[in-house]
């Protein structure tokens, strides 16, 4: 799995979009910055993400929040922007 070193504004954009668009974890409308990877699940009731890669991504989601907050961004607004540019053909 990629891993992102989450220090800027452009950074948390990059992860995000990964986590968002299709050429990443593809996650697009049932990503919420909120939500633990740990919880996501296929339709057949298996974990999408291993207990790995759940806490990696977690951490990433933090350090991503972490910037956001000192650089007072709303992160709900930048990650549902990624999903409007989507749903837009962006």
């Amino acid at each position: 799995m990629k891993t992102f070193e989450i220090q800027t504004m452009q950074n948390v954009e990059q992860f995000l979009r990964f986590v968002i668009e299709p050429n990443g974890l593809a996650l697009g409308m049932g990503f919420h910055p909120d939500d633990d990877f740990s919880d996501y699940m296929k339709e057949n009731g298996e974990k999408v993400f291993s207990n790995n890669e759940a806490k990696a991504l977690n951490e990433m989601t933090n350090k991503c929040f972490d910037i956001c907050e000192k650089q007072n961004a709303d992160i709900y607004a930048f990650a549902l922007n990624i999903i409007n540019g989507l749903n837009n053909g962006r």
